[in-house]
């Protein structure tokens, strides 16, 4: 029985926090919509630095090598990878259009893939709703690159926005559910 009143317990606490922690998601993804340029550079600096700092790392294991060829191509790997992030730190508006093009094609393919999916799932039901969901990313990637370089103003930062969003909203609906899960199984005990 003390085993249970600890999950009674732990649970009770947690959704509080979770709660909290759902509702802080949920005003960082307004904020981000609000924003999605000064975030969408705030995603291009965290991508360069950690691009910069792959390209570091492999620079140091090319020393550390012990055969000169594969030195040789872990270090020219690695300065073109310092390089890159470097350039996304000083010029993160140009990290972010370079990220917003990469958006762009990941979703214009995942598109195609799910179209084609979808005709040969035809007889299955809910087929449509794959292929739906296949021209919406194809169209989607197709504006982002109508709409290139302004659209890189704000597809990154409003595509965290929503993601953060939707985290904050699934984090408070979790914390619901963890309450109601403790109170309907202390009321059973």
């Amino acid at each position: 029985m003390d085993k249970e009143q600890n999950w009674l317990e732990t649970a009770r606490k947690s959704a509080g926090w979770l709660v909290v922690f759902g509702i802080v998601e949920f005003v960082a993804g307004v904020l981000s919509i609000a924003s999605p340029f000064m975030v969408g550079l705030a995603v291009a600096v965290m991508v360069g630095v950690a691009i910069l700092m792959s390209g570091v790392a492999r620079l140091v294991v090319a020393f550390l090598a012990d055969s000169f060829g594969a030195g040789a191509f872990t270090f020219l790997w690695g300065l073109i990878g310092a390089a890159i992030g470097f350039y996304m730190v000083i010029r993160p508006a140009l990290g972010l259009a370079s990220i917003t093009l990469v958006v762009a094609m990941a979703l214009f393919l995942d598109g195609i893939v799910r179209i084609v999916l979808a005709f040969k799932l035809k007889p299955v039901k809910g087929w449509g709703w794959m292929l739906g969901g296949g021209i919406a990313s194809v169209v989607f990637a197709m504006m982002i690159g109508w709409q290139f370089p302004a659209s890189s103003m704000w597809v990154v930062g409003t595509l965290v926005g929503f993601s953060l969003l939707s985290a904050g909203f699934t984090t408070i609906t979790l914390a619901g559910t963890a309450r109601r899960a403790a109170g309907t199984v202390e009321k059973a005990a």
